[in-house]
């Protein structure tokens, strides 16, 4: 009996559950131009090799072409712009000093297997040995 009282209420709430979706108010939604709207662009860009500036929306910014830079920029300075978890802040002399001290070997093993609270190779898992080299280099280049 209880099965058959549960069978029927589970019945009837799942059918106003389904009835309901048939009802909604989706007037617009679905119009072309409301899903164009939705998926269209923040910006352009424009890109031109050799460092170039370029113009994009009023603004002009100069092309990344170095691959530590490119490197720092998508993965480390989530980091290391502010110190996070401990990490040497960019530009910081006194933050990279002592580091800088234990040599580039040091840095690239720390970078690579992870150190404290940093990640192996600092989450970024496609950068090459190379590309963290840069990555480091970049940061040093800037906090000396």
């Amino acid at each position: 009996m209880k099965r058959l009282l549960l069978s029927t209420l589970f019945g009837i709430f799942g059918a106003i559950f389904l009835i309901s979706f048939c009802f909604a108010d989706l007037s617009g939604s679905l119009d072309e131009q409301h899903i164009l709207l939705r998926i269209k662009p923040e910006g352009e860009v424009n890109v031109e090799a050799g460092g170039q500036p370029v113009k994009s929306a009023g603004v002009t910014k100069p092309v990344v072409t170095d691959i530590g830079q490119q490197r720092y920029e998508k993965y480390c300075h989530i980091c290391h712009e502010g110190g996070l978890a401990g990490a040497p802040k960019f530009g910081d002399k006194s933050d990279w000093a002592p580091r800088i001290s234990e040599g580039m070997d040091t840095l690239f093993e720390h970078a690579l297997k992870g150190y404290k609270a940093m990640p192996p190779k600092g989450t970024c898992m496609d950068c090459s040995d190379e590309d963290l080299k840069k990555a480091i280099e970049y940061m040093i280049s800037h906090s000396k």
